[in-house]
């Protein structure tokens, strides 16, 4: 979950980052109208993209698609693009995480679409998708990508640890709402097992692993991280520095250096994807996305598998969660053509989604796909949509997610207080984002619902 700073790539490649500025380049290599270049999807993604440049040009025959192995790394880091948009070779279309949109936009990266919505009459496009999706994509009123797919976090839990260990699981059934933080952390205090030498052999959940952390409790906790009134960023308000103290007093009560320990036993460094203390019955809860449910189904096939909502600190709490996912964008130079324009529709519309989600298993932005039958079996994370939202698409942003993650492992190894931990993130995001204000968040951003 750890962010490369992105503002260091961009200084790297020679690049003011102040006020929206532009790249200029050198001419873009000339290509036919209906000729295509795409920087797509990596690994083994890679197959279902091509099912689904093929299902377009059956369509759209006349239409010749090159799609490059370039795809989004996920980091923050966009030398990459920018070396590509300061040459003048930008692919007409590019496959990237959503979370990079409003500060790749902030800084000339990309081409907004919003002409390209008007004049090929697909004015309601927008409304086609769930809206925190499209947020990630907005910036001062304009709109630069369409979203391919998201994700949600929830609590999963091993029933057999569980009930090994006296733990009622209608407990922990999503129609009872969501845990609280106290309760589960009681439940998890009875899976401790130590060894004779006091090390840990067994444990609940470890708040701050895999898709745990403070900007998830923090969220839960009601926090904003961004005031539209003040243009200001404010890490250290309440609502964050509560989830901060949590995390603290946590691992000092756990011991930092011995659930380290335990985690480098059983979830070594370079480990292979099924030696996992989740996956092998040493940890009892998890915090993940929904499709970690097929790492389990393909490693730990035997692992009886449960999940319900993210804890909350109160219980008069409403149920929460937060999502991810990825984009198809124009960066700067692309043609816009209408062939452009065209295929981003359809890879990120109903066909496009149709034919690559149900074997990505993630979750479509797509509202109209949300009750589809290829989704049956996911309907408990596709009605967590209700409660998500994304994270904060202010120009800053992955300079935000470095800034939250160091406060985190500062905590960690307590080598500073949360105050501390997160004045000096906010002394880091602060003075970046006063460089973009006035700024006002896309509206509606933070509400829920699909």
């Amino acid at each position: 979950m750890k962010r490369r700073g992105f503002l260091t790539g961009a200084a790297a490649a020679g690049l003011a980052v102040a006020g929206g500025s532009t790249l200029s380049g050198c001419t873009r290599p000339e290509r036919g109208e209906n000729e295509l270049v795409v920087w797509g999807v990596g690994g083994s993604t890679r197959e279902y993209e091509a099912e689904v440049v093929a299902a377009f040009q059956k369509e759209h025959p006349e239409i010749k698609i090159t799609v490059n192995n370039v795809p989004s790394t996920g980091t923050g880091d966009a030398t990459q693009v920018i070396t590509a948009v300061r040459a003048g070779t930008a692919p007409d279309l590019w496959w990237m995480d959503r979370f990079s949109g409003a500060q790749y936009a902030a800084l000339g990266l990309l081409e907004p679409i919003d002409d390209l919505i008007e004049r090929y009459e697909d004015s309601d496009i927008r409304e086609q998708y769930l809206p925190f999706a499209m947020n990630e994509l907005r910036l001062n009123g304009q709109t630069f990508g369409l979203p391919t797919s998201t994700d949600t976090r929830v609590l999963y839990f091993n029933k057999k640890v569980l009930r090994d260990n006296g733990i009622d699981l209608d407990e922990l059934d999503p129609a009872n709402g969501a845990p609280t933080v106290a309760r589960l952390d009681e439940l998890s205090d009875q899976l401790i097992k130590t060894d004779n030498r006091g090390n840990y052999t067994q444990l609940g959940l470890i708040p701050w692993a895999d898709q745990g952390s403070g900007y998830l409790y923090a969220l839960g906790n009601g926090a904003s991280f961004f005031d539209d009134a003040t243009c200001g960023v404010d890490l250290t308000a309440k609502p964050t520095l509560d989830a901060y103290v949590y995390l603290n007093d946590w691992t000092r009560e756990k011991d930092y250096n011995r659930v380290d320990a335990f985690k480098a036993t059983y979830e070594p460094p370079n480990h292979p994807p099924a030696q996992t203390s989740f996956l092998g019955g040493q940890q009892g809860f998890v915090i993940q996305t929904n499709n970690y449910r097929t790492s389990v189904e393909k490693y730990a096939p035997d692992l009886e598998l449960g999940y319900t909502n993210l804890p909350v600190f109160d219980p008069a709490d409403p149920i929460y969660t937060w999502s991810g996912g990825f984009s198809l964008v124009m960066p700067k130079g692309s043609s816009k053509s209408k062939a452009a324009w065209e295929f981003m529709k359809f890879y990120a519309g109903r066909q496009g989604q149709s034919i690559m989600i149900p074997q990505t298993g993630e979750l479509p932005t797509y509202r109209d796909l949300l009750g589809d039958q290829a989704f049956a079996d996911a309907s408990f994370f596709i009605d967590q949509l209700a409660y998500s939202t994304s994270r904060p698409p202010f120009p800053v942003s992955q300079v935000w997610w470095e800034a939250m993650f160091a406060a985190q492992e500062s905590i960690k190894l307590g080598s500073a207080s949360p105050v501390e931990a997160l004045q000096v993130a906010q002394a880091r995001v602060a003075p970046q984002m006063d460089l973009y204000c006035p700024f006002r968040m896309p509206e509606g951003f933070g509400k829920t619902g699909i």
